[in-house]
Parts: structure tokens; sequence; C-alpha cells
């Protein structure tokens, strides 16, 4: 565990002993970063604020040695048992996740905990990823590679074309609309359901709220699902959704394997509804080496490797330099997370 020690004093409205200690000039702002995510940034994050005390806690051990006394932190609040209630200063916390799905988001609201995520700096390599995916399965590299290993030189038995089809995206975030900007390249009409119809963007022709999901798959040839997973987007996909699909599609989901309902998916491969399907999350991870997925020919699976990128975690310690700058500044946090809504 290492400790950096400051003092700075902030003007924040606090409880009674916190603001007794402002008038004392005796408050110092204490940071934990909690695992290894940003753990190659540590030194550039602490150069950037001298004057706070920031604690690396690599372990269970660390965490527990010193989040009483943390009043930011940097994840770890879902990492081990009781480690919210034992953050007993808490008052924000950094994911470095997109999704809070796993989350305790009931108490965090209950403490009036502020909770901020890492949407968008996932963005790119997640839609490189669903981009691999659709070209995989359009391009036969699923077959291809499974011929590799058998050293058999065979063509794919049919080829999937992306020009001048529909590409249909469910939630224009920044993994959508990177998405978008993606297989528009290919000449395909791109259009997008979301909570917000207020999005704009050159890449995506027509946007739509998330009530016309059934017209949204009724036009698509392609269904990339990069929505957050809440109470109410699980099983978005299911018997009822994957039979508004086109005959012939190919679906795609890069965010949360929770959207989508497994037991139906199986069921509408089993009703050949696809060309084919691209999975970078399921339901449960790791999918077990006996899931009737893996033999699927038509059916490419990666290991949520979306997120994975050489420039995560400069990108997180961005993220967190800017809301931590922002914090000590009581000015509004960047991604600041709806407890009651999820995402």
């Amino acid at each position: 565990m290492l400790m950096v020690r400051g003092s700075r004093v902030l003007s924040f409205v606090v409880p009674s002993l916190w603001f007794c200690k402002i008038l004392m000039g005796d408050y110092v702002l204490k940071v934990q970063i909690n695992g290894p995510q940003i753990a190659d940034e540590f030194d550039r994050i602490v150069a950037e604020f001298p004057d706070i005390q920031f604690v690396f806690a690599l372990d269970e051990s660390d965490y527990f040695t010193s989040c009483a006394e943390a009043e930011v932190m940097f994840d770890g609040v879902r990492s081990y048992p009781g480690a919210l209630s034992a953050a007993k200063s808490l008052r924000w916390v950094q994911s470095s996740g997109a999704g809070n799905d796993k989350d305790p988001l009931i108490e965090l609201a209950n403490r009036s905990i502020l909770l901020t995520n890492a949407a968008g700096i996932h963005a790119i390599p997640v839609a490189d990823t669903a981009l691999m995916l659709l070209l995989s399965i359009g391009r036969g590299g699923n077959w291809a590679i499974r011929n590799q290993i058998a050293h058999n030189w065979q063509l794919p038995p049919a080829i999937w074309e992306p020009a001048e089809k529909t590409a249909g995206i469910v939630a224009l975030g920044a993994i959508g609309i990177e998405i978008a900007k993606r297989v528009k390249s290919f000449g395909m009409n791109v259009i997008g359901v979301d909570v917000n119809t207020d999005i704009r963007s050159e890449y995506v022709d027509e946007i739509r709220p998330v009530s016309e999901l059934p017209w949204l798959l009724g036009q698509s040839d392609a269904v990339f699902i990069a929505a957050p997973l809440t109470r109410a987007t699980r099983h978005m996909m299911n018997d009822d959704t994957f039979a508004m699909m086109r005959n012939g599609s190919v679906f795609i989901s890069v965010s949360r394997g929770g959207l989508t309902d497994t037991e139906a998916l199986i069921r509408a491969l089993d009703s050949d509804r696809f060309f084919g399907v691209g999975l970078d999350v399921v339901e449960e991870e790791p999918l077990m080496s006996d899931h009737p997925l893996w033999d699927r020919s038509n059916v490419v699976i990666t290991p949520h490797l979306g997120g994975n990128s050489p420039e995560r975690g400069r990108r997180l310690a961005d993220l967190f330099i800017e809301n931590l700058r922002r914090y000590a500044n009581k000015q509004t946090l960047l991604n600041l997370v709806d407890l009651d809504a999820g995402y």
C-alpha cells in the first residue's frame, strides 16, 4: 500500500465535523485508488494533485486498512464483502466500468454517495470488436479459422455483404455512435433507438425512442446491442423481440450479456432466423465449456474482450483526473450515474 500525503482546504457543504476541520485548516481530501486498473498511472495522478492525500490499495487487505477515511474512491466498493459499509467517509466513487449493474446502487443512494462510471472510454475498442464480429460472420472468418485449424482449404457456404443494408443500433451512447461511424463507412443505412432522441450524429440516419424497438428490429439487416443493463432492459432480446427480426439478419451483442435471454437466442438460432450471431458478452460469464453456443458454426464468440485496449489505463486516468479536478472545485462530474435508473 502506497500513501502520499498533503493538505488542501475545500469549501464543500460537508457534515459538521468536516466543516469544523475546514475552518481550522485541518481538512485534507483523502482519495483511495483500488486495484490494478490505473496502477501504472498512479504517479501521474498524484503529480496532478500534490495537496491531496492518496492511497493505492492493491488487494483486499490494503482496501480495509485505509477505506474508512477515504472520501473519494476509484473502484473498490463492489470488490469485497462489506467493502461499501466499511468506507464510512465515502462521498464519491469513480467506477472503471461503463456499466453499473453490479454496483450496490441502493446502498449508494441511501447514503447519498455519488457514482460516476467510465462510459465512453471503451467506445473505440468495443466498436472495433463489434466490427470484427460483423466481418467474421459476413466474410466467413469464422469458417476460415475452423478450416485453418483443420488444415482444410474450403470456401464458406455463404457470404453476407453490408453495403446498402441497414444497421440498427440499440442505444446511441459513445459505443453506439462509434459503431455507427464504422458501419456507415461500409455504405450501410444506420438507424437507432435511444432514451435520448435529441442525439444528433452524421453517422445515424434516423433516431427514434426505445419504444420503437420493434420498428428497428423489423428494418435492420444487422442489429447491434450496445445498451446498459438495468431492470428495464434485462432480457430485452427475448422470444418476442427475436421474432421481430428479419430472416437472414445478423445479431451482435457487445455491451452486457443480461440484455439477451440466452435460451431464447438458442431457439431463434434453431429456427434459422439469423445469417450469423456475434457475442462478446453472454449472461453467465465465463461461458461454460459444454454450452451449446460453442458448437454453432454461425456463431462467433469472444471472451468479453471489447473493452480491452493498451490505451485503457491512460483513458481511465484522464477521466479520473478531470473528475477529481471537478470534485475539488465543486463542479458537475462527468458520467454521473442516476442511481434510480441504473445508468
